[in-house]
């Protein structure tokens, strides 16, 4: 039986979830902050291509996020984690706790989002550790999905996943497996260990505004390869500190052993179809360089600073970014007080994500 879903969003990946959804018999509802795409709202219609084929109707188009979410069966966030905050003050009061918010990906968006609503009850909270699709918008009501990506989820609370993950592979997206919980799933986070460290390496070319420029074709050079590699290490040393085991992102997306080579990686990135044709970053305000390092790399080097971890590289790439966008990224992206981590002990914090329960204010 279809349900209704509403989706939050208005970029690639938001287009191709609501196209699948929708084509899959789903009640689906677009929600847009801004009007960008009259198309879309003037025929409720959203072309999909390639991996997804077909014309998929969707029930609701709206700028209006109540009429959105109101009675909704899940209620799928698909934008980037800079968004996060933007959204959750303005769905505070809109969800009850019968519904499910999912948040693709998720980068620790439903710590941010517990903890700016205060005491509960929220509704159960889904992260990804990706989008569910690699898609392009490649015109007006037009998307192109190179590919499904098995995505791992994790709840908040965890104990929340037990009865609801068989319902959500069912209806949602293909899900792999079910992470112990939120932190383990944000430090399973594909993109904070490929793109800022290679991006770096490339920034000349990404402001260029006569280099049409490729990441994976282009800047995934053997330096770029190795950066990433020492990045991606120093997550695994982070996630083995606080016991998190098998947490190994890059190595599956690769297909390559977990103690890969940066010659590995590299034959990995360069072997992938669906990702040497994907354009850009062109410009410094793409989201590989604005999400995936102050959300992506800050709250990496913050959880293992409180874990006790070094993050000497991490930690240089974001202070080098810092210097080239003029700001401080570890103050303005997703710090250690913003996931609510200052002043509490990682085995009471581990066990709060669990349930959920006690004071996370």
């Amino acid at each position: 039986m279809g349900k209704t879903i509403a989706v939050l969003g208005g970029g690639n990946g938001a287009h191709g979830l609501a196209a699948d959804l929708a084509l899959r018999g789903h009640k689906v509802r677009m929600f847009y902050r801004h009007r960008r795409y009259k198309n879309v709202f003037e025929t409720g219609r959203i072309r999909a291509t390639g991996a997804i084929e077909g014309e998929a109707k969707l029930e609701l188009v709206t700028d209006d996020l109540a009429a959105a979410v109101e009675g909704a069966d899940y209620v799928c966030l698909v934008a980037p984690a800079y968004a996060h905050a933007t959204y959750g003050e303005m769905l505070r009061g809109l969800l009850t706790p019968k519904q499910v918010l999912i948040l693709c990906p998720g980068a620790f968006g439903s710590l941010e989002l517990w903890r700016m609503w205060g005491p509960g009850p929220h509704p159960v909270m889904v992260e990804t550790n990706n989008l569910p699709y690699g898609a392009r918008l490649t015109g007006e009501g037009q998307v192109t999905v190179y590919n499904r990506n098995v995505v791992d989820v994790a709840f908040m609370p965890a104990c929340a996943g037990r009865d609801l993950v068989d319902a959500l592979r069912a209806d949602l997206f293909p899900m792999g497996g079910m992470a112990r919980d939120v932190m383990a799933c944000g430090l399973s986070l594909v993109n904070p260990a490929l793109h800022p460290g290679p991006c770096l390496l490339n920034i000349s070319n990404i402001e260029r505004p006569d280099v049409d420029f490729f990441l994976y074709e282009h800047g995934f050079t053997a330096s770029a390869a190795k950066l990433a590699r020492e990045i991606d290490r120093e997550r695994c040393q982070i996630a083995r500190a606080l016991g998190y085991e098998n947490l190994k992102p890059v190595a599956d997306f690769g297909n390559i052993p977990e103690d890969y080579t940066w010659q590995q990686l590299y034959m990995a990135i360069h072997g992938n179809i669906t990702h040497t044709v994907i354009r850009g970053p062109n410009d410094l305000q793409n989201r590989y360089l604005t999400e995936d390092v102050p959300y992506g790399l800050v709250p990496w080097s913050a959880i293992g600073h409180w874990a006790g971890v070094r993050t000497p590289r991490i930690d240089a790439v974001i202070a080098i970014y810092s210097a080239i966008y003029g700001k401080s990224w570890p103050e303005q992206g997703l710090n250690g007080e913003k996931l609510g981590l200052n002043g509490r002990a990682p085995a009471a914090f581990l066990a709060f994500m669990q349930d959920g329960k006690g004071n996370f204010s």
